[in-house]
């Protein structure tokens, strides 16, 4: 007797709001991380979007770590890193010059308005290569 087997669910990152995230005003790029074998969540960043300068930096919000804790950045006199944003290459690519982490946009529109997802992947030493998908909110 043979039973059929329903393929696991995967469990999206939750958004940044579902789970005490701060609000923030304008537009903001979200990106979620995962193990590759199990999609367990490993790392978030949020960003706000400062769309003013050419081309558009990428203050960091928040990093959320697989076990729950959270570093916040941009309140009570904590700076918000900024990211370089790099539009020439394909993927698009956000670096972190501290680290020489990356976060590679595929398929990123950045002058898209509503709410989009699309598929991205981090490089770095600490997190090694990850896939994951981003939500760009304008």
């Amino acid at each position: 007797m043979f039973m059929q087997l329903s393929a696991p669910r995967i469990a999206a990152a939750p958004p940044p709001e579902a789970v005490g995230a701060p609000r923030v005003a304008g537009p903001t790029l979200f990106c979620a991380f995962t193990n590759f074998a199990d999609r367990t969540p490993l790392v978030g960043f949020h960003y706000r979007i400062i769309g003013e300068r050419s081309p558009p930096s990428y203050a960091l919000v928040f990093q959320r770590e697989q076990d729950g804790s959270q570093a916040e950045f941009g309140d009570q006199g904590v700076p918000s890193p900024e990211r370089a944003f790099d539009g020439t290459e394909e993927p698009a690519v956000i670096r972190a010059p501290e680290d020489g982490m990356r976060i590679k946009l595929y398929g990123y529109k950045a002058n898209r308005r509503g709410t989009h997802w699309f598929e991205a992947g981090l490089r770095s030493v600490r997190y090694k290569n990850l896939g994951g998908r981003c939500r760009l909110s304008a």
